[in-house]
Parts: C-alpha cells; structure tokens; sequence
C-alpha cells in the first residue's frame, strides 16, 4: 500500500494494517488442555494410563507429547500431572 492509499484509509477512519484473513485460535493453557484429555480419568493412574485415557477422549497430539515426558510412577490427580507437566517445561 503507498502512502497516498494509507492516509486515505486513516482520513475514513480506517485501520492501517488489513486485518488477518485467517481467523484466530484461542489460546488454551496446558493445564485446561490435560484437564479435558483425562476427562473420566480415576485416579491413580500411571503415566502409561494417563496417555491411553487421553487417546481415548482424542486428545490432541501435543497433549500426547506432554504425556509421553511423564517421569513414570502413578499421579493422584489431574492436578498431579498438571503439575508434573510444568516441572517438565519449565
């Protein structure tokens, strides 16, 4: 766009900068992600349940992944592996 297009635009009150075509996705925090994946989960489970019950509820494969860096050993809770999950990222 030249400059004689964009103070056009702004004299009409328009933006600048075109808006994205593409839509936009929403953000989900990694905890509401593992909380929807174990959805029915009954705890404890082990890490190997915790990744079968996630594929179960077709649980996106980035969630898969966070799963699959699970130390093993059984978690009490969604809370539990949310947890354990951001011991692993951060």
């Amino acid at each position: 766009m030249n400059d004689d297009m964009t103070r056009e635009r702004l004299g009409l009150g328009l933006r600048e900068v075109e808006p994205s075509p593409v839509p936009l996705v929403p953000v989900v925090s990694p905890a509401h992600s593992l909380q929807q994946a174990l959805q029915g989960a009954v705890f404890p489970l082990t890490s190997e349940q915790l990744t079968w019950v996630a594929r179960e509820n077709e649980a996106p494969s980035h969630v898969l992944s966070l799963l699959g860096t699970l130390p093993r050993g059984r978690f009490a809770s969604v809370e539990a592996v949310v947890l354990a999950v951001g011991d692993i990222t951060a």
